[in-house]
């Protein structure tokens, strides 16, 4: 743990925890499952539990990973850490896990028999989203019935692409380790 200052916000923020978030945070071994809403402290609760580790036993920050779902999560998991424990926060293993699997890929693409990956080109995704509506069913709600089948195709793409940003919007829950 570095100066003074550090340890006195951890201190601080470890007497605020209820009972139960308290014993999350002092559960040495194993994983801890955190199951709760927006706003409930759990970026709290796994910062704490961070510092926790880094403070009693002999674990280094570069070797823990902390998973969440939006970058947003990973920004605030690395500035309520950064409180707690200084500048090792930023040698605290942080990704979505999107991030996460993109980095496990691009180290081994030799696995998957490949020199180097690159984003879909527009005539890929393109085709991609054909083969989508293709496997829509006749009566899904995503397929046209009449007329040009793949007309909506665009319209799916921008689809999920606001429901990925609605997600990232939304979503805080962490799981770290």
């Amino acid at each position: 743990m570095h100066p003074n200052k550090y340890n006195e916000k951890f201190q601080q923020a470890l007497a605020q925890l209820n009972p139960e978030q308290l014993a999350a945070v002092n559960k040495m071994d194993g994983p801890v499952l955190v199951i709760a809403g927006p706003g409930t402290g759990k970026t709290q609760i796994l910062a704490a539990r961070i510092g926790k580790i880094l403070t009693e036993t002999d674990a280094n920050a570069h070797e823990i990973l902390c998973l969440t779902y939006t970058d947003a999560g990973a920004v605030a998991m690395r500035k309520r850490l950064f409180e707690f424990i200084g500048p090792d926060a930023y040698r605290v293993n942080i990704y979505t896990f999107h991030a996460f699997c993109n980095e496990i890929i691009q180290e081994n693409l030799d696995y998957f028999g490949k020199l180097s990956l690159e984003a879909l080109s527009d005539l890929e995704s393109a085709m991609l989203f054909r083969e989508l509506v293709d496997e829509f069913s006749n009566d899904h709600l995503l397929k046209r019935f009449t007329g040009e089948v793949y007309y909506d195709a665009p319209r799916l793409k921008d689809l999920f692409s606001t429901m990925k940003k609605r997600k990232l919007e939304r979503g805080n829950n962490e799981c770290c380790r």
